[in-house]
């Protein structure tokens, strides 16, 4: 119901209901030999999920960013690190790139970013993010392995940022056009869509 509520109805997402599925993403001992970095532009590998396809704007192919907690995470344990405040970072920097962005072409925009955040949570917990919020892997020295997985929630269509009922604007489009300061954008790409990693 809240994936849902945030990409704007159920009519939206691509594919049948979402399900979690066994690709855990394990972290043992990640830098457990490290001195402990809080979350900072600092930390090294900060990025944007989606590896397989050409980023735009209004891009479908990750409508939501998910974390799905399979093991208690703790503090300094291995929890996901975020950029709360990089929603409208990233929106201004693939607005100036209307012919399409490669994968990695984000962490950068890191050092733009000033509120960090450490995700952590309880088994069964599921963290729903937008999209464009900047994320990196966390050291785990706390001798407890974490266990998590990220499905991929994709829209069926690109995000439309000018919609005749502005009502009719989902939350993720929302929090674009408010981090670009507009109240609609006849937004058009041109570029070609593209995945990289055949389906």
């Amino acid at each position: 119901a809240a994936i849902c509520a945030l990409t704007g109805s159920a009519e939206r997402i691509a594919g049948e209901a979402p399900t979690w599925g066994d690709s855990f993403i394990c972290n043992f001992n990640f830098c457990a030999d490290e001195p402990w970095q809080p979350p900072s532009a600092q930390v090294p590998g900060w990025h944007k999920d989606g590896d397989w396809f050409a980023h735009y704007l209004d891009g479908p192919e990750q409508g939501l960013l998910t974390i799905v907690v399979w093991s208690d995470i703790q503090p300094r344990s291995g929890g996901t690190f975020v950029a709360c405040d990089s929603v409208p970072i990233v929106a201004h920097h693939l607005r100036q790139h209307p012919e399409g962005l490669m994968p990695g072409q984000f962490g950068g925009l890191i050092e733009e970013c000033r509120d960090f955040a450490e995700i952590t949570g309880e088994i069964g917990d599921v963290v729903l993010l937008h999209p464009f919020v900047l994320h990196a892997a966390s050291q785990n020295p706390s001798g407890r392995p974490r266990f998590i997985t990220n499905p991929c929630i994709s829209l069926k269509e690109p995000m439309n940022f000018n919609r005749a009922d502005s009502a009719e604007f989902s939350p993720i489009e929302r929090a674009v056009l408010q981090g670009l300061g507009v109240d609609r954008l006849d937004y058009r790409i041109t570029g070609e869509r593209r995945r990289l990693i055949p389906s």
